[in-house]
């Protein structure tokens, strides 16, 4: 069984961020089917309330994420601007994300230069590769990898008993 990015862990990233009282940024979003869409992301100034960020996302019949775009606010125009997408392709193992940035030039996402591999090789221990690109978009050079590995219960809401 691999791992993917649902649209119910981006729900819970969104309830966490909303309720930590002492944070500087205030958090809303718009949900569609139990789907976050866009998260709006907001600079706490005094009493008033600035835009930061927008983070968008795109889901496949699964409900897994496959895209997710951050714009930022653009300070002299007060308008979001398009800064990076990541892509996520899943498999049955795992999942990569690829990550690519705004070209403002010609308004268009540029090819993705990086590409993170996240793959399920036993139970509890999932393989990171992250990998540098070539211009046909095949791994060019392997940059940074690792195992996480977890207890088997570590997901556990509650306690087992006897």
């Amino acid at each position: 069984m691999g791992t993917t990015i649902t649209a119910a862990t981006i729900m819970a990233m969104y309830l966490n961020s909303t309720g930590n009282l002492n944070s500087q940024y205030c958090y809303n979003a718009d949900v569609e089917n139990g789907q976050v869409k866009t998260m709006y992301v907001y600079d706490k100034v005094g009493n008033s309330l600035s835009g930061k960020l927008e983070y968008r996302y795109e889901y496949d019949a699964e409900g897994r994420v496959t895209a997710k775009e951050t714009l930022r606010r653009n300070a002299s125009t007060g308008r979001m601007t398009p800064e990076s997408r990541l892509t996520y392709t899943y498999s049955a193992d795992g999942y990569t994300l690829e990550r690519s940035l705004w070209n403002g030039k010609t308004k268009t996402y540029d090819r993705a230069t990086e590409r993170t591999e996240y793959r399920m090789e036993t139970a509890g221990v999932m393989s990171v590769t992250a990998y540098e690109l070539a211009e046909d978009g095949t791994p060019a050079a392997v940059t940074d990898n690792m195992l996480v590995m977890m207890p088997q219960d570590a997901g556990l809401m509650a306690e087992k008993t006897k």
